[in-house]
């Protein structure tokens, strides 16, 4: 069971009727989920199928998808869109100045228009893309006039000057008469220079002659105290647990998304000499890093995968409002209840609270085939 708190977008025709007609992806420059389906990028999972389902809540930057999982809008399936990385993906070479940006809608839709945001100056590129990482003030907007667009609509927009290298750009479709958006960003290399290709993240190019990569820390969550991420590490032979590093989180500093990672790499160079972990620097030197880290296994030690574990604290027993579903009218953002499978399951904030209200067999927290759209697991 995943138990990340992403917030995940599912909504059934009864409570928003207009809402499953509307589907659409860039299509110029390509975007990273669009690329994923000409297989010019790769490992992507379901969203190889449907670039154009990329659906979550408006309202961005103010609503809208959590941090770190801005590129799939929350939605779970397509969660490898949000790995970020200076190599994941395929990137379009573009210019500063008026570049053309054509959206395809496979069911155009009554819209109110398209916004576009580019990542900072100085962001960093090894961080789960977060509103930190964006200028807030989009670089261009559209108005939609609330008409329905053609199949394949381009705009023209100006990328500012002041950029160049590797940027991401947050293109955004907002429905007319739904609250939700359409989601899509595009991996792009602005001004001169070669971008770099993308890097297979299961088949990872050797650092050096010494050292492989064989895994990833890649944060997507704040963990609290007395939380453990650790590692299961993996040769010829299944699971060696000798190998294992456990991290326990003591403070809630510790535990922040760009913090823990750091640690848990540092607790690994300390604890293995047949591993490493970290970012490599311009010396080629593996350095623990905040955010997103680099496993690597030196190649005589016969090492072909390390996975990171979190294991979460456990919602104490007997900790819930109501046994689901008595007293569903009164269910608002927070309530806890106990379910059928004897698990407790969380209310989700505003605005996914309402479905939790909802009496359809569709969500029924643990059970029903959209329980994640309202519901987040406890224990």
């Amino acid at each position: 069971m995943n138990r990340n708190y992403f917030l995940i977008l599912g909504i059934i025709a009864a409570y928003f009727p207009t809402f499953a007609s509307a589907h659409g992806y860039v299509q110029k420059p390509e975007s990273r989920a669009y690329a994923c389906q000409v297989y010019k990028n790769s490992k992507c999972g379901d969203v190889q199928y449907e670039p154009q389902s990329i659906e979550g809540p408006n309202g961005f930057p103010q609503f809208g998808p959590v941090d770190g999982t801005i590129p799939s809008a929350g939605i779970s399936r397509f969660s490898q869109l949000n790995q970020q990385s200076p190599t994941r993906w395929m990137k379009n070479i573009m210019p500063t100045g008026v570049n053309n940006f054509t959206w395809y809608h496979t069911a155009p839709h009554v819209t109110k228009g398209y916004r576009y945001f580019i990542t900072k100056q100085g962001w960093n590129p090894s961080l789960p893309l977060a509103r930190t990482s964006f200028e807030l003030s989009p670089f261009c907007t559209v108005d939609g006039k609330f008409q329905t667009p053609p199949k394949q609509v381009s705009h023209q927009c100006s990328i500012p000057k002041n950029r160049s290298g590797y940027h991401v750009i947050l293109a955004i479709w907002d429905i007319g008469d739904t609250s939700n958006s359409f989601y899509q960003v595009i991996d792009a290399q602005i001004g001169s220079g070669t971008p770099t290709q993308p890097v297979d993240p299961e088949k990872p190019p050797v650092i050096t002659a010494t050292w492989n990569q064989v895994g990833t820390i890649n944060p997507v969550e704040d963990l609290k105290p007395n939380e453990r991420a650790r590692t299961r590490v993996f040769d010829k032979n299944g699971e060696n647990k000798n190998l294992e590093t456990v991290l326990v989180i003591k403070t809630k500093e510790q535990g922040q998304r760009n913090e823990w990672p750091k640690l848990l790499a540092q607790k690994i160079n300390n604890e293995h000499t047949s591993l490493k972990a970290g970012v490599k620097n311009s010396s080629n030197q593996i350095i623990p890093a905040p955010g997103i880290n680099i496993i690597y296994g030196h190649k005589d030690s016969n090492i072909l995968q390390v996975e990171v574990a979190i294991d979460k604290i456990p919602a104490q027993p007997g900790s819930y409002d109501y046994v689901y579903p008595n007293n569903i009218s009164q269910y608002k953002a927070g309530t806890k209840v106990l379910a059928s499978d004897k698990q407790v399951y969380q209310c989700k904030p505003h605005p996914f609270s309402g479905w939790c209200t909802i009496s359809s067999h569709h969500y029924v927290p643990g059970t029903g085939s959209n329980w994640e759209d309202a519901w987040i697991l406890l224990k």
